[in-house]
């Protein structure tokens, strides 16, 4: 919904769509990866001032999709938006499901979709396909991370660059 109340415009939508999954869909990820958490789980919670960061570009860009004047909305912005929040916000929900992660025993060796499987343990043949899986996903993440990142840095320079130039005032005469 809008400020005045109506509905946002139809065309509006995949948009706002696209705006609330790039920032869910890390948290997704972090609850998909729980039930089997290990070292990788453990460096990330010290590594957390650098996921922090990463995770408020997410927010920073998919609020310009979410405001009505918004940068991601302009027309050249808008269908990159919303195809670099979706992927992004895929490949982290399947990194989160399928990354491979241990404790200190070869049976604690898993992923979630080894989990979910029934096949768990260093010598789990699913947990060679979840690593292949969650490396493109990795990439997918990644490269959509850095796509929408740099469309909202361009969106937000044309539009600083359009808008026009104010003379200061004259003092004294």
């Amino acid at each position: 919904m809008h400020a005045s109340g109506s509905p946002a415009p139809r065309s509006d939508v995949p948009l706002i769509v696209a705006g609330w999954v790039a920032i869910i869909a890390p948290l997704v990820a972090i609850a998909l990866k729980a039930p089997t958490g290990g070292w990788l789980l453990v460096g990330m919670v010290f590594s957390f001032p650098i996921w922090l960061l990463g995770y408020a570009a997410v927010i920073i860009a998919a609020v310009s999709m979410l405001r009505r004047l918004g940068a991601l909305r302009a027309p050249g912005h808008r269908t990159r938006a919303i195809i670099w929040a979706w992927l992004t916000s895929v490949g982290v929900m399947v990194v989160g499901f399928t990354v491979v992660d241990g404790g200190d025993t070869s049976e604690s060796v898993a992923s979630t979709l080894g989990l979910v499987v029934g096949q768990t343990g260093s010598g789990s043949p699913v947990n060679d396909i979840s690593n292949g899986v969650a490396a493109l996903a990795a990439i997918a993440w990644l490269g959509g991370w850095l796509a929408l990142v740099v469309e909202w840095m361009i969106a937000v320079a044309r539009r600083r660059a359009e808008a026009p130039r104010v003379a200061p005032p004259v003092i004294g005469r």
